[in-house]
């Protein structure tokens, strides 16, 4: 006998709870390698199996939303292309719930812009004029004046959700999930529509998903309860991006069921004992391991932060493992998951310091920043990038081909009844020429670039890189305190240090939100698994930056912020490290090496030790030159 069915009673609780006379909603507990996308799956089969017939004659759905292109394949292929199952990212759902409604559209964007405009006018009322701040402002008003001016002029909306969505007809990704959001919470019409269309709403990663969609559908679950299951999946413990649901688990209604899958199908058992360690300063959930899996390997090694040559030491360390485990995989590089738990780290590694520094650090920027979507780097590395390799290549087909599709020299509304299409198009060469030259001296930064791209018209440059532009490009004011008293806010701060970065550090910035690196992070690797897993620890390169390591393992106390922060129930620096380090130690299927860089090795040592997360055999402070202790 052994343990691997322990969970299988929550197949059959989902199966009761997923009733269309009497449905109830949950939230399903998983964690991390329990198998929950078969029980996602499992209760899809279910429902087609049982209602078929049923939702078919009524032209009604099963919804599901996960959070990757990649996830809605995998559960489409598993769930054999059922037509019953709507499987698409919360952008995609947002956006066919909500397209074609124009009329509703148009409103919601004609009050928004009116508000951001009014807002964008109080604030230039009290500032100083010509400041950089009031630059700033004024290109802000100008974009949205012209975007209200025009929003009666189209018929249709239009959207993509993997696109950058630069038409003048187009959303953008966040007003999507507002405009959605809004529709559920506002328009009762919509609501019924929602779920007379969707009984059943399954939300994979939902810990995850945009907090004020999962705040939406929270108001819908509770006015149309007998009607309407939600169900929510996820582990809060594995929440890594900041516009996701906090405490999520802690908002579910009383109603609401919340079964819990306990075991780990993915770690062996010494992995499974060390990442229950890890959340348990957090929650009270813990994991159980199969008994069919092998016992495994965790290693700690310390080591002084100012360590001058951490790459061989790192190869050291795949040595020693190599040695440990028996395991000549280790040995290869390219065969293990190096993982870096901070993104800064990853930068200064790669080349895109000044980047990360510059944009990562504004709450409303991280998520996009971090995942390649935000639209002022994307204009870098989807236009920019790509048109100067292959000028750099002499590919003239690519760099046809880039800016057919996406410069406004060479539009559909430019060559419409334009005679002479070859005047275009010398004046596109021409613009490239412009911009190639900005090489001949050296090398260019990201200001100097979107300067010629906007003089050119090459590319459609972001209204916020132009506002960026704007308060850097303007004079500073001539009263000596009048830029002190007006400073242009966080946003277009960052902007202007972003503009400010060489364009050598957008290749490695693209590379790295490509997963084209040669080391992750907990977001490329969410809901993966590998034999081999490194993770680097080092709040030197860090900086600190959002997270701390050395908090984590007990070699710096936490901080008078962190103790408010906790008081008031507030996240801390604590609480996002605690997270990220279990999403990546749990990542393991065989063995995981952790390597930390610290200023005071002996006390991390001493407080993993104490705190049982590491027997002293596992903690290595030093290694011999063929890798071995």
């Amino acid at each position: 006998m052994n343990n691997v069915t322990i969970d299988d009673h929550v197949e059959g609780e989902l199966a009761g709870f997923l009733n269309l006379e009497k449905p109830t909603s949950f939230f399903l507990f998983a964690g991390a390698g329990s198998g929950k996308t078969r029980s996602l799956v499992n209760a899809l089969n279910y429902l087609v199996k049982t209602y078929r017939d049923t939702l078919r004659l009524r032209g009604r759905q099963v919804a599901v939303i996960t959070y990757t292109n990649a996830a809605c394949d995998e559960i489409t292929r598993r769930t054999e292309y059922d037509p019953l199952i709507m499987v698409r990212t919360i952008h995609s759902f947002a956006w066919s719930q909500i397209q074609g409604f124009n009329a509703d559209i148009r409103a919601w964007l004609k009050d928004n812009l009116q508000r951001e405009i009014a807002d964008l006018q109080a604030e230039e009322g009290k500032g100083r004029p010509g400041t950089k701040a009031s630059a700033a402002r004024q290109a802000q008003l100008e974009s949205k004046q012209r975007r209200l001016e025009r929003i009666t002029d189209f018929k249709a909306f239009t959207y993509n959700p993997n696109g950058d969505n630069r038409d003048r007809s187009s959303l953008n990704h966040s007003e999507v999930i507002k405009i959605f959001s809004a529709f559920l919470l506002t328009k009762p019409l919509m609501q019924r529509m929602f779920v007379e269309k969707f009984p059943f709403l399954l939300i994979d990663e939902s810990q995850d998903t945009s907090r004020a969609l999962i705040d939406a559908l929270l108001v819908v679950q509770n006015a149309h309860a007998d009607r309407f299951c939600l169900g929510l999946i996820g582990d809060t413990m594995q929440r890594i991006y900041p516009d996701g649901k906090e405490r999520i688990e802690s908002e579910i209604p009383q109603s609401w069921a919340t079964p819990e899958k306990k075991l780990n199908h993915r770690c062996p058992r010494r992995i499974v004992r060390l990442i229950n360690q890890i959340r348990g300063g957090a929650d009270n959930h813990k994991q159980e391991p199969r008994d069919d899996r092998p016992e495994g390997w965790a290693r700690l090694f310390v080591f002084p932060v100012d360590t001058p040559d951490k790459p061989a030491l790192e190869q050291g360390v795949r040595s020693y493992m190599a040695g440990l485990t028996g395991d000549q995989d280790w040995s290869d590089a390219s065969k293990c998951k190096i993982l870096a738990l901070e993104h800064h780290m990853a930068a200064r590694r790669m080349g895109f310091p000044k980047m990360f520094e510059a944009l990562a650090s504004v709450d409303e920027y991280r998520t996009g920043f971090l995942d390649g979507s935000f639209a002022p780097t994307r204009f870098f590395t989807n236009y920019v990038l790509p048109l100067f390799n292959a000028q750099k290549k002499g590919d003239k087909f690519a760099a046809t081909k880039l800016l057919r599709e996406n410069s406004p020299l060479l539009s559909k509304e430019s060559l419409k009844g334009n005679e002479k299409p070859i005047a275009l198009l010398r004046s596109a060469q021409a613009a490239i020429d412009s911009l190639m030259g900005l090489w001949a001296d050296g090398e260019p930064n990201c200001a100097v670039i979107a300067e010629n791209i906007t003089s050119t018209n090459l590319f459609a440059v972001p209204d916020a890189l132009k506002a960026a532009l704007a308060a850097k490009q303007a004079t500073p004011a001539e009263a000596p305190d009048a830029e002190e008293a007006d400073p242009v806010s966080e946003q277009i701060a960052a902007l202007i240090d972003f503009l400010d970065c060489p364009f050598s550090e957008i290749a490695p910035y693209a590379a790295y939100v490509a997963h084209e690196a040669p080391f992750d992070t907990h977001q490329g690797v969410k809901g993966l698994e590998f034999e081999r897993v490194m993770v680097l620890m080092d709040d030197g390169e860090a900086r600190g930056f959002l997270f701390g390591y050395d908090k984590l393992l007990g070699a710096k106390a936490p901080t008078a912020a962190d103790i408010k922060n906790t008081q008031e129930g507030k996240e801390t620096s604590l609480d996002r490290t605690r997270r990220l380090f279990y999403v990546t130690c749990s990542r393991a299927r065989s063995s995981l090496a952790l390597v930390a860089y610290s200023p005071d090795p002996a006390a991390v040592r001493a407080y993993v030790i104490a705190n049982e997360w590491f027997a002293a055999d596992e903690v290595l402070s030093e290694l011999r030159p063929d890798g071995g202790r």
